[in-house]
């Protein structure tokens, strides 16, 4: 019975994981003939990007350039949809052994891990990306004693490379802020639990924001002030919740 049993979930397993592996092929298929309007929404979203110049461009170096931009963007877009349907089917594969109130716990996780994600994307383009590009928008005039002049001129896979790796810190932080209110929620049900945590946790958000951040005492300063102030939001929401 035992060998059955295991039969059984090898062959769901096998199933989950040809479906996720057609999911993505489907994806990297529909991306590669969509490459050029990808590329064109991810640039067309930074409006601090398009006044540099009245006619935006980028400089290619090399004759395959395009071709492992495009790749890359493909992929990239890919591996992200790819990765949403593989915690789907492990969550639709591990709700079936669960008790209800199991199933309903990790249905509210999924689903703030969801949002988190559509956040982190939204802030993205909204807000990061074009904020961090006024800076060339505001220097691009600059001179030195009227001798030194400094014009920006992107790369192709430069913009690409900085896009992603703004894309992943963005994402990594808004996954955390998610854990650290699931962990200030459901660690304690008392207000002075939390916070006796309160050195530990501004000790984390300091250590965490130097990670993530370039290497410059304002950006951690703006990291660390936000996580500090959902982390004190968090515990005044609790103080009224237990007044009330």
């Amino acid at each position: 019975m035992s060998f059955l049993k295991y039969k059984k979930y090898s062959i769901e397993i096998r199933n989950r994981f040809f479906l996720i592996l057609f999911a993505w092929l489907i994806c990297l298929n529909t991306c590669y003939y969509c490459k050029e309007i990808i590329l064109f929404a991810i640039v067309k979203s930074n409006n601090s990007f398009l006044e540099l110049s009245n006619k935006p461009y980028f400089i290619v170096t090399n004759v395959t350039e395009v071709f492992y931009v495009y790749f890359e963007l493909v992929l990239f877009i890919s591996n992200q949809i790819a990765i949403f349907v593989l915690i789907h089917q492990l969550f639709m594969f591990l709700s079936l052994g669960l008790y209800q109130f199991e199933f309903t716990k990790l249905k509210l996780l999924f689903k703030l891990f969801a949002l988190s994600w559509l956040f982190s994307f939204i802030l993205l383009i909204k807000l990061i990306v074009p904020f961090s590009w006024k800076f060339f928008k505001f220097s691009r005039g600059f001179n030195c004693n009227k001798y030194c002049f400094f014009f920006l001129e992107v790369k192709l896979n430069e913009y690409l490379h900085y896009f992603i790796s703004v894309y992943y810190i963005c994402l990594i932080s808004c996954q955390f802020l998610t854990l650290l209110i699931i962990a200030l929620t459901s660690l304690s049900k008392e207000l002075k639990n939390i916070k006796a945590f309160r050195r530990l946790f501004y000790i984390i958000f300091i250590i965490f924001s130097t990670v993530i951040t370039p290497p410059d005492i304002l950006s951690q300063i703006f990291i660390s002030s936000i996580l500090i102030l959902a982390y004190e939001i968090t515990i005044f929401l609790k103080k009224l919740r237990l007044v009330w």
